[in-house]
C-alpha cells in the first residue's frame, strides 16, 4: 500500500507513475482519503496522466467497491 493520504509524503510524480503503470494498490483505491488525494494529483497533472490508464484505474476501483459491497448498502 502506498498510503496516498495527505501525510504520506508521496510526490505527485510517484502517484502519476503509479497511475500510469497500474500499480496503485487495491487498498488505496477503496480508501476515500487516498482516492481523493489521487484525484487531486490527477487534476493538477492531467496532461501527464495516461487517459487509458486512468479509465482502467477507475474501472478497477468500481469493481473493488462493488465486490466489497455487492448489494449496495
Amino acid at each position: 500500500m502506498f498510503g496516498f493520504g495527505k501525510s504520506s509524503g508521496n510526490s505527485d510524480a510517484a502517484i502519476i507513475r503509479a497511475i500510469n503503470t497500474g500499480s496503485v494498490s487495491s487498498e488505496d483505491l477503496v480508501s476515500r482519503e487516498a482516492w481523493q488525494h489521487i484525484c487531486r494529483v490527477r487534476g493538477r497533472n492531467s496532461n501527464r496522466v495516461n487517459e487509458k490508464a486512468w479509465v482502467d484505474l477507475c474501472a478497477r476501483r468500481g469493481y473493488l467497491l462493488q465486490r466489497r459491497n455487492p448489494r449496495g448498502f
